[in-house]
């Protein structure tokens, strides 16, 4: 017998018994079908987050902090930190942070840009609005200053200029809260101002123009970005300028040479742990993103995997019966010069096709229900979030769901495959 007409008859075997193929292959459907839909919104939120994260752009930069080096001694105190008075100053100023904030000031400035491998620092203003509004109600907002090479995600309009005194971007859903209406373009232009409560308790306005409406995004800022020059004049009016009192920074912004390879970043980061800080870029803010994102996949993968496994055992069941229901028939084959190895083969490809037709099934179905909840969720939960599937089906992730199961079932079927290849043709033919 020709392999050609192994399969066809691993195939003509299976349309014998149509209701048991029908729910063995049903089985692998669900585990199919699990798999897919589980990798599939793996792959969508992922792929919206690389897209994203390639997007966010500023990658010749480090967000620096002060480093918290008592960790030791505050798990010893009940996570209690001890005061250090080189980072926790007590303050007056009106932005001042909760106890245990750790600032920097200009000496860390100037200790970070002696740092070798960085080529500048930039300073970071802090400042806290009471409130905003456009005329109408008032809202409370976070403020933060534009970091230049950092890409936003524009509905309308550009990116903020640091040396402007007065510009801003703002979140799309902002405008029709504001008054401003639904169309980012009709918003551009329009002034929105806010309150601050200066070191004194006396309250100021400033107002900004908005040239930018940023679409809404699950990575990068989602509050206002407003220009350096404009943060810093209302950072100088709410905390008061006094001759000798350091100016404080939460955070700071190390740029560092582009092109530089991920071992010289990670050596450029030690020797800022080094110096008593903590540095990283936004690819390292967000990587916890597909950490997390990856540990989900795997316990939905399991679901699946319990799936296959209740499948594959349907499967053994189904070609033990039909060994058992053949055994006259084998006796047969091999009575006509059949060997064992294609009467392994024949039973073996018909585990095998049960796994392909219905990993194909599975997948396909999967595939449709992802199309229909893509178009629900851009309608619903994800309408402000444009260019977001929640699943996605590349055809790599497909063939690998495929592969893996065709594989399981072939592995299901080795043992009914081998118990048809070793019996007796002549107790094989007696068989009633």
């Amino acid at each position: 017998m020709k392999y050609r007409d192994i399969i066809l008859t691993a195939n003509a075997n299976l349309r014998k018994s149509k209701m048991r193929t029908f729910l063995t292959i049903t089985a692998v459907v669900i585990g199919a079908f699990t798999l897919t839909m589980t990798n599939g919104l793996g792959d969508g939120i992922r792929s919206y987050v690389n897209v994203q994260l390639g997007n966010v752009g500023a990658k010749d930069s480090l967000f620096v902090t002060a480093r918290d080096q008592d960790k030791a001694t505050k798990e010893a105190n009940n996570g209690l930190s001890e005061y250090n008075p080189n980072r926790q100053k007590i303050t007056t100023q009106a932005n001042s942070g909760p106890p245990g904030t750790l600032y920097m000031t200009d000496k860390d400035v100037a200790t970070i840009a002696a740092i070798p491998g960085v080529k500048s620092v930039v300073r970071t203003y802090t400042v806290t609005p009471d409130f905003m509004t456009a005329g109408g109600k008032k809202f409370l907002t976070t403020l933060s200053q534009y970091t230049d090479g950092f890409n936003i995600d524009l509905d309308a309009g550009r990116l903020v200029n640091n040396k402007s005194q007065d510009e801003i971007t703002l979140p799309q859903t902002y405008l029709k809260p504001l008054g401003l209406g639904e169309n980012s373009q009709n918003a551009l232009g329009k002034k929105v101002t806010f309150q601050f409560t200066d070191a004194t308790g006396q309250t100021f306005e400033k107002s900004a123009t908005i040239i930018g409406v940023q679409r809404s995004s699950l990575i990068g800022s989602s509050g206002i970005n407003a220009s350096a020059t404009w943060v810093k004049s209302v950072y100088d009016q709410q905390t008061g300028i006094v001759p000798g009192k350091p100016t404080l920074y939460v955070y700071l912004i190390a740029r560092f040479n582009v092109n530089s390879t991920q071992a010289e970043q990670a050596a450029l980061k030690q020797r800022f742990n080094a110096a008593g800080f903590e540095a990283k870029t936004i690819q390292d803010q967000i990587g916890t993103v597909n950490q997390v994102l990856g540990a989900v996949t795997v316990a939905l993968n399991i679901f699946g995997g319990i799936a296959l496994v209740a499948a594959s055992f349907g499967i053994i069941n189904t070609l033990f019966m039909a060994v058992q229901e053949r055994t006259r028939e084998i006796g047969l084959m091999k009575a006509l010069g059949m060997g064992r190895r294609k009467i392994f083969l024949l039973f073996s490809l018909e585990a095998v096709l049960i796994g392909f037709w219905g990993s194909v099934i599975g997948v396909a179905l999967a595939n449709g229900a992802g199309h229909i909840l893509n178009k629900v969720a851009a309608k619903t939960f994800l309408k402000t979030f444009k260019g977001f599937d929640l699943v996605a089906f590349p055809l790599h992730s497909m063939l690998l769901v495929i592969g893996i199961i065709v594989v399981i079932a072939f592995l299901a079927g080795t043992l009914p495959a081998r118990r048809a290849s070793q019996k007796d043709p002549i107790e094989a033919l007696r068989y009633e």
